[in-house]
């Protein structure tokens, strides 16, 4: 097993935000017992295509076979032409930004570092970009009740939810002066992917998961205070000073589960656009890729 980064845990490690302790853990174990048994080799800090030809691996090394599965860590890009010009300029994407929230806690990644700004613009609709806005507002309720002398972790704030820990202190979310951040997504929110539908089913249970997922956004909205704007898409950059400020978005609607864009449109400013619609693999030279 040929792994890229120093430790074998992957996304588990790098791509789950780090309040997921139980699942981490849990998963750590169970890598760790696979590694661990007679015949497997494990070498580290070998990315196949940099460190190691694909072509000398899978033809000249002597393997019987070539298994890729080295997972999607990079970020599907902005669908607007000229957008990732601004990358470090007021764009930041999903992945490097999961990353260093992560290692910033343990200090052993000085080369990774994330910002947080009040007010920030998401793109994305998935599970991630819910993570990437709770990082948000959790890391800054944390450091607001640190200047009021109340000790608070996000672990903590992730357990129990943003409210509850502020009534405990005779707080609401509007003394922390704080502005949360808004995920804008291009479907509605009964669309959004955070629970699937069976396969084959049919309509009576199509809405039944339609209705779980708006309960469920709606749980995390409540829970972690941050914004949701639907039926809107990424149209048009809106740039100021070399800087990415904006984005213009086109208003869409849903027929027969296909993005209709409509003529409406609207800018939002903001000082920081978070990039979170999908992650893909990188490309490893010596293998043909499409998309």
């Amino acid at each position: 097993m040929f792994e890229q980064n120093t430790r074998p845990y992957g996304k588990i490690e790098d791509g789950l935000p780090r309040w997921h302790v139980a699942l981490r853990t849990k998963e750590y174990k169970t890598i760790d017992e696979k590694l661990q048994r007679s015949g497997v080799t494990f070498v580290p800090s070998t990315k196949i295509g940099v460190d190691v030809d694909f072509k000398e691996l899978a033809n000249e090394w002597g393997f019987s076979a070539v298994v890729l599965a080295n997972g999607a860590w990079r970020d599907r890009p902005v669908p607007v032409d000229g957008a990732d010009e601004y990358v470090g300029k007021g764009l930041v994407y999903q992945n490097p930004f999961v990353i260093a929230f992560n290692h910033d806690e343990r200090g052993d990644r000085p080369d990774l570092t994330y910002e947080l700004h009040d007010g920030a613009i998401i793109l994305g609709g998935g599970l991630a970009s819910i993570d990437v806005a709770k990082i948000h507002t959790l890391q800054r309720t944390v450091e607001e009740l640190a200047k009021r002398g109340i000790e608070s972790d996000v672990e903590e704030l992730e357990i129990k939810g943003i409210p509850k820990i502020l009534e405990k202190h005779d707080l609401k979310f509007e003394d922390l002066g704080i502005t949360p951040p808004t995920i804008y997504y291009r479907r509605r929110i009964e669309d959004m992917p955070v629970m699937s539908a069976p396969e084959g089913a049919d309509e009576a249970r199509l809405k039944k998961v339609e209705a779980g997922r708006v309960r469920m956004v709606g749980k995390s909205t409540s829970k972690y205070l941050f914004n949701l704007e639907p039926l809107s898409a990424p149209d048009d950059l809106i740039v100021e000073d070399g800087r990415l400020a904006g984005i213009v978005f086109r208003r869409t609607k849903i027929e027969n589960g296909r993005v209709v864009k409509q003529d409406e449109t609207y800018e939002v400013r903001g000082p920081a656009i978070i990039s979170s619609i999908g992650s893909i693999p990188e490309g490893i030279p010596g293998i043909n890729m499409n998309g």
